[in-house]
């Protein structure tokens, strides 16, 4: 197994009350909790106090760059809200540095709509969920990273990770670095 390393700025985006980032602070010298909601965030501080450095309320895209150069970003549960992924990874290729990571999880259709979704849009990209959450297309995710200069280097399907009524809802964990402009790592 390699060594993990220390990552010098990370970005819990969309940390909710700090669940996903505080798996993650023994490998941040800084990390920093945004989120759209100012209650959530205190909420964040009262539950897990001293986890975050520092927290922002806001857009993670407008955030991104105002806190670049970031190392890691770390997003549970939170690019779900993005259909279009593009104008959200752009902010990442802009924020972090090279060789940068960002790990993420995202839904998936149910087996049954991507079997219809195979055979009526086979290019599908996203899909809006009766949730209210977005599912993401592997391969469009792929693709929007490449664009972005953001590499896939671990994927993990996950199927049933999560029950909503009596159905399963199947996502994704990416974890994708940042290629530098002379396609090193």
């Amino acid at each position: 197994v390699d060594k993990v390393p220390m990552f010098d700025v990370v970005v819990d985006a969309g940390c909710g009350t700090g669940l996903v980032g505080e798996q993650f602070r023994n490998i941040s010298k800084t990390m920093i909790g945004v989120d759209l909601s100012p209650a959530i965030i205190q909420a964040a501080m009262k539950a897990r106090p001293g986890l975050y450095d520092e927290t922002k309320v806001g857009d993670v895209t407008q955030i991104f760059r105002e806190k670049k150069p970031i190392s890691l970003i770390i997003a549970g549960d939170s690019y779900i809200y993005f259909g279009d992924l593009l104008p959200l990874f752009q902010s990442m290729e802009e924020s972090l540095i090279d060789g940068g990571m960002a790990a993420f999880t995202l839904e998936n259709v149910s087996d049954e709509f991507y079997e219809k979704l195979q055979e009526t849009k086979p290019d599908w990209r996203w899909q809006l969920q009766p949730s209210g959450r977005f599912a993401h297309n592997k391969k469009y995710v792929e693709t929007v990273g490449q664009q972005c200069s953001l590499r896939v280097v671990h994927y993990e399907e996950m199927r049933g990770f999560r029950r909503e009524g009596a159905k399963d809802v199947n996502g994704h964990i990416f974890v994708m670095q940042k290629v530098a402009h002379n396609g090193e790592l």
